[in-house]
């Protein structure tokens, strides 16, 4: 059962994170594939995993969260500077550490689930093609040693964030 209304969530987050974060690539796209990630880690109403580590609808697990900052994000002020602008307030700026920031605001969430898959070596799909997405999210989000997989079901998850 997905939480979040998906049509809400894409256009009133996603997108306009996509289109701030400017990372390249189709916006329509980044914004689909944000909410893919989102569908396919949580059914987008998880905010922590459940007997794991990993916070926020996109399940980014802390040290993730906290490498995208030490080895990416301090190198780029202006990227950083986006990104940051999603932390909340009570966090002072200081991102690194605190992750369970991505429990707390669904943009920086989708924000950071954005620049780990930018991060990756899988191009972004084209926007509109879920069997693709579901592709990307399982070798450029999820890990080889996670428990998602390229199949009929994510597939339809992913369809579901396009279509929404």
């Amino acid at each position: 059962m997905i939480g979040l209304d998906l049509a809400q969530l894409k256009a009133d987050i996603a997108l306009p994170v996509a289109l701030a974060l400017g990372i390249g690539g189709d916006p329509i796209a980044r914004a689909q594939m944000a909410v893919c990630i989102a569908v396919c880690e949580s059914n987008a109403r998880e905010l922590r995993q459940i007997g794991g580590p990993a916070l926020g609808i996109c399940q980014m697990e802390p040290a993730t969260h906290d490498d995208c900052w030490n080895n990416f994000l301090k190198f780029r002020s202006a990227l950083g500077g986006v990104c940051l602008g999603y932390l909340p307030a009570r966090f002072g700026g200081q991102a690194v550490g605190n992750a369970i920031a991505l429990e707390e605001s669904l943009a920086y969430s989708i924000a950071l689930a954005s620049i780990r898959f930018y991060r990756s070596p899988i191009a972004l799909p084209k926007a509109g093609d879920a069997y693709g997405m579901n592709a990307a999210w399982r070798l450029g989000y999820n890990t080889t040693l996670g428990k998602g997989a390229i199949d009929a079901a994510h597939t339809a998850l992913c369809q579901m964030a396009i279509s929404a």
